[in-house]
């Protein structure tokens, strides 16, 4: 017994939803959900006097954890020390005016500070290698030039 056909190759419509984008009925729900918190809420407390889990449990669906989605700030170079330093200024700017989060500034910040160690290690291997081999011109060009 066959299952049905598989998708030919090259279908486009067979991918499905590009990953970080919200469901549509999640996000219909937590609208709902928000609208009526208010009134929720004070349902939940009057009734959960006597069971404390109860209030716990309501009020983290009120006020959800965030997930780690999709970030787009755009293009960050990351090839030199200047540029990691304009894009640490790019990544501060956007979470201090709420463009992103707190989570994924620090989780960007965490990949620049990555990124430095590379480019400090290629720089601290080509002067190593200049000391070790005087007759040999080191490559121009330093990670802060």
């Amino acid at each position: 017994m066959m299952r049905g056909r598989p998708f030919e190759p090259g279908n486009k419509f067979g991918r499905g939803r590009p990953t970080g984008s919200p469901n549509k009925k999640t996000q219909q729900a937590q609208k709902l959900f928000e609208e009526n918190s208010p009134a929720i809420m004070a349902l939940a407390i009057n009734r959960s006097r006597e069971d404390p889990q109860m209030l716990r449990m309501l009020a983290s669906h009120v006020v959800p954890q965030r997930r780690g989605l999709n970030v787009n700030i755009g293009c960050l170079p990351m090839n030199t020390l200047e540029d990691l330093d304009r894009a640490s200024a790019v990544t501060l700017k956007k979470a201090t005016s709420g463009k992103i989060g707190l989570n994924e500034a620090h989780t960007i910040c965490t990949m620049i500070e990555g990124r430095r160690r590379v480019l400090e290690t290629q720089d601290l291997e080509r002067r190593l290698s200049a000391l070790e081999n005087p007759g040999v011109l080191p490559n121009q060009g330093s990670p802060g030039s």
